[in-house]
């Protein structure tokens, strides 16, 4: 084919143009020389500069040069041309590599915008994005386009993702103009996050109505649910998955779920598994989630906008003094790879800034019932992002110090520990110096959660 063939006033030929890449590396569709251009700007950057392939792409391919402008690349049909990675999996084919990254927020223009006219639809409404395969030992020349997609964000997803995306849209320009931009975290929202993109992590900009600087951040559609866009692509939908919501009635997930609970609040378990119709000749020690699961409309564990929006839900049981006795684990990590990770690129800073937790709180009662206090929608409070970081760094050098049986324990930091997590004794990894040790991972302090309900009059 040849290049900058295409009608830059047609949607559709714009969009043929694109797929006639795939499976095709820039090696093999540009010349020699255009290639040895390209290699020369990946040794200027050493590799090291994010953005680089998507520069590329619009430049070589489509005759865009690099630029800020305001509006879409394809200006005629406004069209935001996208590049993004995609690594291999397992049972999925593909899944994203990270997150979808638009252009930065403005904080000073953005608290003057409405959704409908906002910078963000007017640029990236309509969104033509190329996925490509990253291969770490491979030169960026040598990825391949592995399929393209024309997305609109007000009309190619379902009527409850525009919804949630509108509000997550709204969350951050609110909580901007409440002068905490600073405050901002990636696990605030559920689907468009506010992801942290600057040159250096000391990068800062000032915000209104605040004299503290905040990061440098820009929308971005979240790893969760680029995942649920890449499979429903593939066909590779999960059909275990149940949807929280009805077709004739998109809400967003915290109105769906707050509606679904609000009938059950200040009751016993006794009696909303009556109300449910729920049965037990010996109650299972997993009663508490097979409750809250039926009351969901689930059938398993599986509900599909906390797969795309990643949120994580925990029952919190306090005792009959509303203390609370359990920590919070996060996945085992393993020793040989936790030494090779940058505290911002690891994947507890990505669990703690990108998480949402879904928190149902029991509390025990004398006549041994469980009444259903509350639920609360919670993520990760920035400003204790320093106490997770010492224990996270402190965790990686006692491993390079090879004593891994002795990482930072509950009494050491006010928010995390890390402990075991595996099956038992001996259920061990290797430490990467000789010898194995028991699998263990970070878990938020049982004293951390619960001051945290309190905080928020729980």
């Amino acid at each position: 084919m040849n290049l900058y063939e295409y009608d830059k006033t047609s949607k559709e030929s714009i969009y043929n143009y694109a797929k006639g890449f795939v499976n095709k590396s820039l090696r093999e569709i540009l010349s020699v020389e255009e290639s040895e251009v390209i290699n020369s700007k990946i040794k200027e950057y050493n590799n090291n500069r994010k953005g680089l392939f998507g520069d590329i792409t619009e430049e070589f391919l489509f005759g865009i040069k690099n630029n800020s402008d305001k509006n879409p690349d394809f200006k005629e049909v406004r069209i935001e041309l996208k590049t993004t990675p995609l690594k291999h999996h397992k049972k999925n084919k593909y899944a994203p590599k990270e997150r979808l990254v638009f252009s930065m927020i403005d904080y000073m223009s953005i608290i003057n915008e409405t959704w409908e006219k906002s910078s963000f639809l007017n640029k990236n409404r309509l969104l033509l994005i190329m996925f490509y395969l990253f291969e770490k030992d491979k030169n960026l020349l040598d990825y391949k386009y592995k399929f393209v997609e024309l997305l609109d964000l007000l009309s190619g997803i379902s009527e409850a993702d525009i919804a949630q995306i509108k509000n997550d849209w709204k969350f951050i320009v609110k909580k901007i103009k409440e002068g905490n931009a600073h405050l901002l975290s990636e696990g605030d929202t559920a689907y468009l996050g506010a992801a942290t993109k600057a040159s250096k992590s000391t990068d800062r900009r000032s915000q209104p109505n605040n004299s503290i600087q905040a990061k440098p951040r820009a929308f971005s559609l979240k790893t969760s649910y680029l995942n649920y866009l890449i499979r429903k692509y593939l066909g590779k939908e999960d059909k275990s998955l149940v949807s929280l919501n009805k077709k004739d009635l998109p809400l967003t997930i915290e109105e769906n779920v707050m509606k679904r609970f609000e009938p059950y609040i200040n009751k016993t378990n006794y009696e909303i598994e009556k109300m449910l119709d729920i049965n037990y000749i010996e109650r299972p020690k997993n009663h508490r989630r097979l409750l809250i699961n039926k009351l969901l409309g689930a059938s398993s564990n599986k509900i599909e906008e906390f797969e795309k929006a990643n949120i994580t839900l925990k029952v919190i049981a306090l005792e009959t003094t509303k203390r609370l006795k359990e920590s919070i684990s996060f996945p085992i990590f393993k020793y040989t790879e936790i030494i090779n990770e940058e505290w911002e690129e690891s994947e507890f800073y990505k669990q703690l800034n990108e998480k949402k937790f879904l928190f149902v709180i029991f509390q025990k009662t004398k006549e041994k019932r469980d009444i259903l206090k509350k639920i609360k929608f919670w993520n990760f409070p920035v400003e204790d992002l320093e106490e997770a970081k010492w224990v996270w760094q402190e965790t990686v050098e006692r491993i390079k110090k090879e004593e891994a049986n002795k990482l930072p324990s509950i009494k050491e930091n006010k928010v995390s520990h890390v402990r075991p997590h595996g099956r038992n004794g001996k259920d061990k990894i290797d430490t990467g110096y000789g010898t194995k040790e028991v699998k263990k991972c970070f878990w938020l302090n049982a004293k951390y959660i619960q001051n945290q309900l309190e905080k928020e009059n729980l």
